[in-house]
């Protein structure tokens, strides 16, 4: 027997226990660069949404418990005193029963096959939570590391920019250049400044968005040096039918629906074996007036006159919507799959015209700075250069960021990295494993 121990929540204590937080709470004290990696693995030690999915399948493993049970026995007893007796005979008639139910057609092996269905089905929520923690991680991180860059970008273009306004400046004074020109180089600066300004904003709103991805409150950041070395490799297409092998053998999705379908099918056996009555036997024992009786009964309910067809037809009905359910998600997985890849692909051509272009403006930067420093060209003409410079190289960053937000859609439909960091031949070393 258990006796009920109340456990009630703390909010208080636990929002503050949130706001102390920090990385070292995911047991990764030892980590030096917090790279995509380390984020990850720091997520799924300390997100909610993990513990949530865990909780959930705890909840349906107790469920399968519960299916596996037999009906339980019942005990009655009864007494009678009677007013009228024979001589010395006792005036008291006592009666004890059992009820024995007894499950026929296999009902309680219909009802644990669907319990054990829907407890894996909730095993793998926990699976495709976490592959939703990594994604959002690496979405996040991604998008702090874009507006960390094109700052980068804009300050060297600010500088330039200021340059340019200060030669006009003293072109215009000497007569050497139109207060139109003027006007449109500030015109430019302001411009600029003021992306640069949105651009500060946006850091500190994605450094948050990744604080929060991680579970940590956003001051835990702030010692921590982060890394994105993945962001910056060199990337190839995968054969497509690869990626589509992938997204079809590794989508949790799929493999969830398969479950689903299961239990459907479970249900539907333990409709039809619901046709068939079950059993009650009841031996009873009493003691009548000083004489033992025994009897024995047997019980049945009488399903066979109703036969169950209601029931069974909206299982059937049930087991078909899953089937239909599980042929359009494998038609919505191909389809995704597939336009993920061309997006990939077309942002990949696109990162090498502009890396083709950034050579080329390099070539023609190094050959203005040749005629700068011979004295054929002034400093405007040298910073002019300077900035369509900045500007092919803020142009790949942008290419880059694309590919690296299409590479993350790609492995959204195969739920697998495909950077290099796991073996697409091979069993996939599931972030799922950091579940301590």
């Amino acid at each position: 027997m258990q006796n009920y121990q109340a456990k009630p929540l703390q909010p208080e204590a636990s929002a503050q226990a949130f706001v102390a937080r920090t990385p070292a709470d995911a047991g990764l004290s030892d980590v030096q660069l917090w790279d995509l990696p380390a984020l990850t693995r720091a997520a799924l030690r300390l997100h909610p949404d993990l513990q949530v999915a865990r909780a959930q399948w705890q909840a349906a493993k107790a469920e399968e418990k519960t299916a596996a049970q037999s009906p339980i026995p019942s005990l009655s007893a009864s007494a009678e005193h009677h007013t009228r007796t024979d001589g010395g005979i006792s005036p008291w008639t006592l009666s004890l029963g059992i009820g024995i139910p007894i499950e026929t057609h296999g009902k309680r092996e219909a009802r644990i096959e669907q319990a054990a269905a829907l407890s894996d089905a909730a095993r793998l929520d926990i699976a495709n939570t976490a592959w939703q923690i990594r994604s959002r991680v690496r979405s996040r991180l991604l998008d702090y590391y874009a507006a960390k860059q094109r700052l980068q970008m804009l300050q060297q273009q600010q500088q330039s920019r200021a340059g340019i306004v200060e030669l006009l400046q003293a072109r215009l004074d000497a007569g050497l250049a139109s207060a139109v020109e003027m006007a449109d180089a500030r015109l430019q600066l302001r411009k600029l400044e003021a992306e640069l300004d949105a651009e500060k904003g946006r850091l500190n709103e994605s450094r948050a968005a990744l604080a929060a991805a991680i579970a940590l409150p956003e001051s835990a950041l702030d010692d921590t040096r982060l890394g994105y070395a993945g962001f910056e490799q060199e990337l190839t297409p995968l054969p497509a039918a690869e990626v589509q092998r992938l997204a079809l053998q590794n989508r949790l999705d799929i493999r969830r629906g398969l479950l689903a379908y299961a239990a459907t099918e479970a249900a539907l056996k333990l409709e039809i074996a619901r046709q068939y009555p079950d059993i009650n036997l009841d031996p009873t024992f009493s003691w009548d007036q000083g004489d033992n009786r025994w009897g024995l009964g047997l019980s049945q309910l009488l399903t066979l006159l109703r036969g169950n067809d209601a029931a069974i037809a909206s299982a059937e009905a049930a087991r078909e919507l899953e089937a239909r359910r599980f042929d359009a998600l494998q038609i919505s997985i191909i389809s995704e799959q597939e336009q993920a890849s061309a997006a990939w692909v077309a942002a990949l051509n696109v990162l090498q015209h502009d890396h083709k272009l950034l050579q080329d403006q390099q070539s023609r930067f190094a050959q203005t700075q040749s005629q700068f420093d011979a004295g054929q060209l002034d400093r405007l003409d040298l910073t002019l250069a300077r900035l369509e410079l900045h500007t092919a190289e803020a142009a790949v960053l942008e290419s880059n960021i694309k590919v690296q937000q299409s590479l993350g859609r790609l492995e959204d439909t195969v739920q697998q990295p495909l950077d290099g960091s796991v073996d697409s031949h091979g069993s996939a070393k599931d972030i799922i494993q950091e579940q301590k």
